[in-house]
């Protein structure tokens, strides 16, 4: 994998920071100390390399090392595809969250959280006052999340859009990888398939609204897929360390999409054994009990994290019984996308000659391949169909469908994009290339202008209302239930907040119930509530600040506290809070 070391550097960087991260996080170290010492070593260690190894490509790689030339153009398509992804953020010309996606709030108070706190920690003075219950594996991300906000000097309100667009840019590079080194394709056919995932609709759909734990998972996978194929058939310590730590950030941040790569991954190895006459199973087994000096520390360390995958695993295996309901997994999606979509083609008249093209060059690629390669991804695309032959019938069944097929979809395209790009016609592959690349561009389009901030300017002010107002200053949010209310509970982190009618019948912590407060903030499309009193005490952009009448009945409840709706993850499971 040395002939194409320069696009590793930022990949491995993203997954190693992550994991030294947890490490020292899950070992009670400060996070600034954490960071700090992350920063230190890894500059340590890349000054040592770069003496012991100079150059990039660096002196030991193998012959026919990729030039500058050829890792240029991935390079420039990788920074294109991130600008894409980042412009919802340019049109609207301030630096903000953008999407519909509901988690978002979470994502940012996450990361907000553990820059303060130890992931098992609570502190009722945050916006989000713990690391949510169904997100306990997920430190990993959000420890890096909130390191690339700090040393951005930005909130991670701020740096979230910017992190989204550079993981998907970064997930791009891993399927030019995955085309060169698996499916044999030239540089311009890798760029192909690399253009054509990166302007996928699913794909930036998952990047930019933002479903930030799927993406982190979206862009180990490819990585994972490669890496499977060189530790089976050369097993170095490198290549093993570095497979499972993708694996592992994988496990971490989306459990559910650890299919993928393990498919392939167990397809590669047991044409591997089959090949050297052993036999297809093998228990592994200690080397030496030496291991144990660093496997038991490291399995303590990360038992809360590793905890989280299994609980994860467990439940979402449960949505495979045939009489199970789906109804508590619908997610914020609320229904079925077109097949099409996963494809990258938009409207039907696109899919007309989209599919057929997709069909043929993945015919082409997978004839073509090596039988470990077309047995390890073709079982990765029968897995894709399987899923949306069983889930789209299922009531409610939208989510599943849509997780799995995000995650195959892009496999499917890029092999469609190598296969046609070695059609025996030079100019037809072309042509059927410019073709997809046209009708994908259009899909994302589409994406790109139907989406929209979702913390405007009128939100970001509540911050300067926080400092103003004192910290015992308890506030009632009259405002409709949804996404406003949300980033308006984490906007005024600092007061003791309440409802009269918070968003329920969701995962989501939400704010108390309380009819009493000191001061109770308005939505301007709302009318002056009847118990306020005296003019408004602060007029913003669109809400409007009024004192409460003192004595209201029920008593003033409001709290810096957030009320979980969700407090044990399965039935016989610990209370995280009586």
């Amino acid at each position: 994998m040395r002939r194409h070391e320069l696009l590793w550097v930022l990949p491995v960087g993203a997954i190693g920071s992550a994991l030294e991260l947890a490490l020292l996080a899950y070992a009670r170290v400060p996070f600034d100390i954490a960071l700090a010492i992350v920063v230190a070593a890894s500059i340590g260690l890349g000054v040592w390399a770069w003496r012991r190894d100079p150059g990039l490509p660096a002196r030991s790689a193998p012959p026919g090392a990729a030039t500058w030339r050829m890792l240029a153009v991935p390079l420039v398509l990788a920074v294109l595809i991130g600008a894409i992804a980042l412009l919802p953020m340019f049109r609207g010309g301030f630096v903000t969250v953008i999407g519909n996606g509901s988690d978002a709030h979470l994502a940012v108070g996450t990361a907000q959280f553990l820059q303060h706190n130890r992931p098992g920690g609570v502190d009722p003075g945050e916006a989000v006052d713990r690391v949510p219950l169904v997100w306990r594996s997920k430190p990993p991300i959000y420890l890096s999340f909130g390191a690339v906000a700090r040393v951005a000097g930005m909130e991670p309100y701020a740096v979230i859009a910017t992190l989204s667009a550079a993981l998907v840019a970064l997930a791009a590079l891993g399927f030019w990888l995955l085309a060169r080194e698996l499916l044999g394709a030239g540089p311009w056919g890798a760029a192909a398939a690399m253009g054509l995932v990166g302007l996928n609709r699913i794909e930036l759909f998952t990047a930019i609204h933002p479903y930030f734990n799927q993406t982190w998972g979206y862009v180990t996978t490819p990585f994972a897929i490669v890496l499977a194929w060189h530790v089976v058939r050369r097993r170095t310590l490198g290549g093993v360390m570095l497979f499972a730590a993708f694996i592992g950030v994988l496990a971490f941040a989306y459990p559910l999409a650890l299919p993928v790569p393990l498919l392939s991954a167990i397809v590669f190895a047991g044409f591997e054994r089959r090949r050297r006459g052993l036999s297809l199973l093998r228990i592994p087994r200690l080397r030496s009990k030496r291991q144990l000096l660093w496997i038991v520390p490291l399995f303590l360390l990360l038992i809360v994290p590793l905890r989280g995958v299994l609980e994860k695993t467990a439940a979402s295996g449960r949505v495979l019984a045939p009489g199970y309901s789906l109804a508590n997994w619908g997610g914020d999606l609320n229904h079925f996308f077109p097949e099409r979509f996963f494809l990258g083609v938009d409207d039907a008249g696109g899919a007309a000659i989209a599919v057929p093209l997709i069909a043929l060059g993945l015919m082409l690629a997978l004839r073509r391949a090596s039988r470990e390669v077309r047995w390890g991804l073709g079982a990765v695309v029968i897995f894709g169909v399987l899923c949306a032959l069983y889930f789209r019938p299922r009531e409610f069944g939208w989510y599943f469908h849509f997780k799995a097929l995000a995650f195959v979809g892009p496999l499917v395209v890029t092999m469609a994009a190598v296969g046609l790009s070695k059609l025996r016609w030079r100019w037809a592959g072309v042509v059927a290339l410019v073709v997809l690349i046209g009708i994908t561009r259009n899909g994302a389009a589409h994406e790109i202008g139907s989406t929209f901030d979702q913390l405007p300017k009128s939100l970001l002010e509540l911050k300067e209302l926080d400092k103003r107002l004192p910290p015992s200053a308890s506030i009632r949010l009259d405002m409709p239930p949804e996404g406003a209310m949300l980033w308006a509970g984490n906007m005024l982190s600092g007061q003791p907040l309440c409802s009269q009618r918070p968003l329920l019948n969701t995962s989501y912590p939400h704010v108390p119930i309380s009819r009493a407060a000191d001061y109770v903030l308005v939505d301007d499309d709302w009318r002056k509530p009847f118990d306020a009193i005296g003019p408004p005490v602060e007029k913003l952009d669109r809400y409007e600040l009024y004192r409460l009448k003192p004595n209201l009945p029920g008593g003033d409840r409001c709290s810096r506290k957030m009320t979980l709706t969700i407090k044990k993850l399965y039935a016989g499971g610990t209370n995280v809070e009586p």
